[in-house]
């Protein structure tokens, strides 16, 4: 009588090939949902043509001396009914009339959800524009159609708002 071999007990060639398939397998899928959820939410940018301004840095640093120069204070506000506000007035406290504002409203993470508007003068340095913000953070960048004498906009502001949830 022949005896039969008794299968050896432990780990084996294909218990070890079955392990690094499984593992990095499992490497994979896990890199491939972050992959996707990487590429699909956010663009990698947060400004358009990043060189061109870069290269304009000083332009800008200008530009911002000179607005503060005119000592011109800005207020800002959303309402859900009435939209976005804002108040002008100089350095004296006196409100600055008779500029034409545009703005965009949009999310500080991604660019999907940009919103752009025209801001017409409701009274004396209070201009509005009729906006509909969902709730959450949004950033306004505001500024003037008129141009300042070293061709400029007059007036630049750039600032964050919070949505609360409407109840």
């Amino acid at each position: 009588m022949s005896e039969r071999a008794q299968p050896a007990r432990g780990i084996q060639g294909r218990h070890v090939l079955l392990g690094l398939i499984v593992f990095f397998g499992v490497m994979l899928v896990a890199n491939g949902i972050f992959l996707y959820y990487a590429l699909t939410t956010f663009g990698g940018g947060d400004t358009s043509d990043p060189y061109r301004k870069g290269l304009h840095y000083n332009d800008t640093i200008a530009e911002a001396a000179r607005q503060d120069e005119q000592g011109w204070s800005a207020q800002l506000i959303y309402g859900a009914a009435s939209g976005l506000a804002l108040t002008l007035s100089d350095r004296d406290g006196r409100p600055v009339s008779g500029l034409h504002f545009s703005a965009t409203a949009s999310r500080p993470a991604t660019d999907k959800s940009d919103i752009a508007a025209r801001f017409s003068e409701a009274g004396t340095g209070t201009y509005r524009a009729e906006l509909r913000l969902a709730p959450g953070q949004w950033v306004v960048q505001l500024r003037s159609d008129e141009l300042s004498p070293d061709g400029g906009p007059a007036y630049r502001l750039k600032q964050r708002l919070f949505v609360a949830q409407s109840p």
